[in-house]
């Protein structure tokens, strides 16, 4: 470290220093030997520059033993976070029946500071919680509006859907047969099984990740209005007989 070299080349300083002094002060005239002072004065100079190192490798060694205490303290500090973010998503995986993968991914989304030393810890999640809650309240509000929509309009509102699922790293398709999937190849997790209730487990899984980030506290949906389920099984009519956008509905294979 630079301090650390700062502190080193003052110790050569301060023992060149001694040894001039020692030289142009005491020197002995040409010809005589050293006397007894003169050798008394250069052992000064030498036990002067030897403190001062010994001072360094002191300082030094306490530098290290502190950086290495708060790394291995910082490190533990996130386990343990982590360890409980873990089990609050094993709840709720068992509650509402949904799989979370990636879950370190999930946890640096919420609290992107916490794995790195040299920025604060903090129990309280990041903005982007905030974000995924305005999105869901955006497809509820869509869904219970009492109107009918383009299959385009309902399309854009299932990609919503698929997108926010998965920046949470979940998915949902408990009694799932077939689900659309988007080019043939994205899962979205909606079928006619389940998208009645998909968005309530989604409300649920975000209350639970709001929860525990300290970012909010429940957020619901208020169920799909009629115009909505209707336009909803349109899509999904047209994609299984059409192959409408290369989208397709069928199992996952």
């Amino acid at each position: 470290m630079i301090t650390d070299r700062v502190i080193w080349g003052g110790c050569v300083g301060l023992f060149l220093v001694g040894g001039l002094f020692f030289q142009g002060f005491f020197g002995s005239a040409e010809g005589e030997g050293m006397k007894l002072v003169d050798w008394f004065t250069a052992l000064s100079a030498v036990a002067t520059a030897a403190a001062a190192f010994a001072a360094w490798k002191a300082a030094s060694a306490a530098q290290r033993q502190s950086f290495d205490t708060t790394i291995s303290t910082r490190r533990q500090t996130h386990k343990t976070h982590f360890d409980s973010f873990n089990e609050w998503l094993d709840g709720l995986q068992e509650e509402f029946k949904v799989k979370f993968y990636r879950r370190y991914e999930l946890y640096d989304s919420i609290f992107p500071n916490n794995r790195n030393p040299d920025l604060p810890f903090s129990e309280v999640g990041c903005d982007e919680v905030d974000a995924w809650r305005r999105s869901f309240e955006n497809l509820v509000a869509t869904a219970c509006k009492p109107v009918g929509l383009s299959i385009r309009e309902v399309e854009s509102w299932a990609t919503d859907y698929t997108i926010l699922a998965g920046h949470m790293r979940y998915s949902y398709t408990d009694g799932v047969v077939a689900q659309l999937f988007f080019d043939d190849r994205l899962p979205s997790g909606l079928s006619l099984d389940n998208y009645q209730v998909a968005l309530s487990v989604m409300g649920a899984v975000l209350t639970g990740l709001s929860k525990f980030s300290f970012r909010g506290d429940h957020i619901g949906c208020r169920g799909f209005s009629k115009e909505f389920s209707a336009c909803f099984v349109g899509l999904i009519n047209v994609v299984a007989n059409e192959s409408w956008h290369q989208h397709s509905y069928r199992p996952e294979k």
